[in-house]
């Protein structure tokens, strides 16, 4: 399920500061997590609900401006070395296996015989590839993992958020301009080997302006905003909205506007995040 409007504006009180931040602390036996680059505060013109405290249906969504508070957002998505600490750790672990793919053919680092905690890597490989087929729920026990571990506290983006680091100040459609650039992300139609086949490793592309590299295409994103359950006022989430197309997604389809929504519990090939503060 996806929504999407005409081109918006995202604009910054100052640029992003090229100051980097290791996000774990350097102890020996605590996994690094991605860099983390300061998002200047600013605003959005974008579609979101009336009223910013209450969560809506995206058939609510008005044309408004939005205030952006600065935050951090880790450079890249999270990668399949990041969340295969956590799953050795035992911090990724559920208490009986909910995976999609238990019953499907046994790939490493899965073992014959034994319940996989792993996401399936597609077979493209593992390590710095963007993880994907992990939930919105998974991804709440990585970030309790990674919070425990770093005495930080990690949190995903909001839908707002998303937006306004993906746009990184532009009034363009796009961050680099109005046509969509086959050789500035990875989708269907994309250039390069990757697109409608598979994931690229991350930061393959270009950075946008604000540092940040893959908002678009590569692996859609998961975002900490949701839709109530199909009830007059409900308050109560139902579905999280995810955002940025992604490797397989065909190439009009590639907006920084565009939202979709899915299930806590959904998990897909094309669909991984990036962690925030």
């Amino acid at each position: 399920m996806n929504i999407s409007s005409l081109p918006r504006k995202a604009r910054p009180l100052a640029l992003a500061i090229p100051f980097f931040v290791a996000a774990a602390a350097a102890t020996e036996g605590q996994p690094p997590a991605s860099q983390m680059l300061e998002i200047p505060a600013g605003e959005l013109q974008t579609l979101a609900c009336p009223d910013l405290a209450r969560i809506c249906d995206p058939s609510e969504y008005v044309e408004r401006t939005v205030p952006i508070k600065a935050f951090k957002l880790a450079t890249m998505e999270v990668t399949f070395a990041q969340w295969d600490a956590c799953v050795a750790d035992g911090g990724c672990h559920e208490e009986s296996s909910g995976w999609a793919y238990r019953n499907r053919e046994v790939h490493p680092p899965c073992v014959a015989g034994e319940v996989c905690q792993y996401p399936f890597d597609e077979g493209w490989g593992r390590g710095e590839r963007p993880v994907v087929h992990v939930s919105w729920e998974d991804v709440q026990r990585y970030l309790s993992w990674l919070n425990a571990k770093t005495g930080q506290t990690y949190r995903l983006p909001t839908s707002e958020e998303w937006e306004y680091a993906a746009l990184a100040g532009a009034d363009s459609r796009f961050p680099w301009g109005d046509a969509l650039d086959p050789e500035m992300l990875n989708c269907n139609g994309c250039a390069g080997d990757w697109g409608g086949v598979q994931s690229a490793p991350v930061g393959s592309f270009p950075a946008n302006r604000f540092g940040l590299h893959d908002m678009l295409g590569n692996v859609s994103e998961w975002v900490s905003s949701c839709v109530p359950l199909n009830e007059p006022g409900s308050q109560q989430c139902t579905s999280y909205l995810y955002r940025g197309g992604a490797w397989s997604f065909d190439a009009p389809n590639i907006d920084p506007r565009r939202v979709n929504w899915n299930y806590a519990e959904f998990r897909a090939p094309f669909l991984g995040f990036r962690v925030a503060q």
